[in-house]
């Protein structure tokens, strides 16, 4: 078996609105879930979590609910949202307070190295790099939206757009630029100019509507952002500035950048002619400042891929490979002997070097996702591990509930029939959960209306049972990244 790559662990803070009204005929961006939905189906990426920052809205309550939103009915269990500064920081940095999601962002970086992107105000990565300066070495990079060559550039879209668009990520709170540019981690700017190659034409909301549900969703709530472009800026489309930088997380070959010094430079307001306002610049001519990566191409190959993944077969999108073989025993202990002697296997061990041995598993939500709706069970789990051929087997041993203990009379090789249960690992149990209960020949392990998947405690695993129409069993198992094995109890 091929080496499995392991998922590059990404944080995602951002300003999600969604295309809500500001004003008569005033939208908030969408890119922000373009952007989260297609990481999401990426399986090069793994989203540890979310955390809601300002920006496209000045209301963090705002923007933490439309986030959790979002997550609740297109993401995973295993990723919650945090709620960020409703405020930019203070001119005193010895006056910055902490919240839920610096601290969660701190925890995530504790337990593995961490790839932040930035699509909002970067308040929250900067009170995080100054409230844990120890944790920057654990940074493998700062994705921000950001950024200009020279202050005569200008955001301009649309061939009437009446004023340019301004650096929002960056104004909205250039002292937490100020901050990152000061700290020894590495940033790559996602700037206008690499942003605007990038298209959601009318043809492209079409198609994403004509696919599954969330498709369907990012194309609903596009409709005002892309009227908004088409009259007022007079473009045919919109530029998708977030999901750009997506992009560059999941697939960085389609892009190409430079490494320049960035500064803060003070000079004219483009969007303003009696004001002055600061600009975030970065260009070879620059010879003081902060190195940093800056994108200036992006392939029109990355936009065709991004679109590809959001419009992409539900299930397709989820499944990542298979888990592990369930076979249910009389006793763990001797079958674990069984198997160790006939072909080889050996005790299996979690990422952190632990025996993936359970004795007396007694978890309701691990009843309620095996379709025991009493929540009454008593099970024996052990996992073995193939060392060549890299497949897990699932040994259990129940004790509550008792089941049939006489072993089926073995098929013929041409019957129909198969194996307990099969488990593959998926991104997100509850969309394959919804995805899989509305298809023809698929009945749920518990067919009552109540059953649906449910965490495990004190473990990010969620899993579900259903058979298919020629009497096999699958498991679909959320919460494993592909290649890593870990405990469930």
């Amino acid at each position: 078996m091929g080496q499995i790559v392991a998922q590059k662990r990404v944080w995602v803070d951002t300003d999600m609105a969604i295309g809500q009204k500001t004003g008569c005929f005033s939208y908030c961006d969408v890119d922000d879930a373009y952007a989260l939905a297609v990481l999401l189906r990426s399986v090069e990426i793994t989203v540890v979590g979310v955390s809601s920052t300002l920006g496209n809205t000045d209301d963090i309550e705002r923007s933490t609910r439309t986030a959790r939103n979002f997550i609740a009915s297109y993401g995973p269990n295993s990723v919650s949202v945090y709620q960020g500064a409703g405020e930019k920081l203070p001119k005193d940095l010895s006056r910055v307070t902490t919240n839920a999601a610096v601290e969660q962002m701190a925890a995530a970086l504790k337990e593995d190295r961490l790839t932040i992107m930035a699509i909002g105000a970067a308040t929250n990565i900067a009170i995080l790099l100054l409230k844990y300066p120890a944790l920057e070495s654990r940074i493998d990079e700062i994705v921000l939206v950001a950024g200009r060559r020279s202050m005569d550039q200008r955001f301009i879209s649309g061939h009437w757009q009446p004023k340019p668009f301004r650096d929002l990520n960056f104004e909205f709170d250039t002292p937490a630029f100020e901050v990152l540019l000061q700290r020894d981690v590495p940033l790559t700017l996602v700037p206008f100019e690499v942003c605007h190659q990038v298209w959601i034409r009318p043809q492209d909301l079409i198609a994403l509507g004509e696919s599954g549900r969330l498709g369907k969703f990012l194309a609903e709530h596009a409709l005002g952002w892309l009227g908004e472009w088409e009259t007022v800026f007079g473009a045919n489309g919109f530029n998708p500035f977030d999901m750009v930088a997506a992009g560059y997380l999941i697939q960085p070959e389609y892009f190409k950048w430079h490494q320049w010094n960035a500064c803060i430079q003070e000079g004219p307001d483009d969007t303003d002619a009696e004001k002055t306002k600061p600009y975030l610049i970065c260009s070879p001519d620059i010879k003081n400042g902060s190195r940093v990566n800056y994108c200036v191409f992006v392939d029109e190959l990355c936009r065709e891929l991004m679109l590809e993944r959001l419009r992409m077969h539900d299930m397709s999108a989820f499944i990542l490979g298979l888990s592990h073989v369930n076979v249910v025993v009389p006793s763990v202990a001797e079958a674990t002997e069984y198997y160790a002697r006939v072909l080889g296997f050996e005790q299996a061990f979690d990422s952190d070097g632990n025996k993936m041995d359970y004795a007396g598993v007694e978890m309701k939500p691990f009843a309620l996702d095996a379709g025991i709706l009493d929540a009454k069970v008593d099970v024996d789990v052990r996992f073995l591990k193939h060392p060549q051929a890299n497949i897990y087997l699932e040994l259990m041993a129940y004790h509550v509930p008792k089941g049939n203990p006489a072993i089926p009379l073995q098929p013929k090789t041409f019957d129909m029939g198969g194996p307990r249960h099969i488990a593959m690992e998926v991104s997100n149990c509850n969309e394959v959960f919804d995805y899989l209960r509305r298809q023809e020949g698929v009945t749920m392990i518990n067919r009552s209306e109540n059953y649906h998947p449910v965490e495990l405690e004190g473990f990010p695993i969620t899993f579900f049972y259903w058979i298919d129409k020629y009497g096999i069993q699958w498991e679909m198992e959320e919460g494993r990244r592909v290649g890593i094995s870990r405990g469930i109890a």
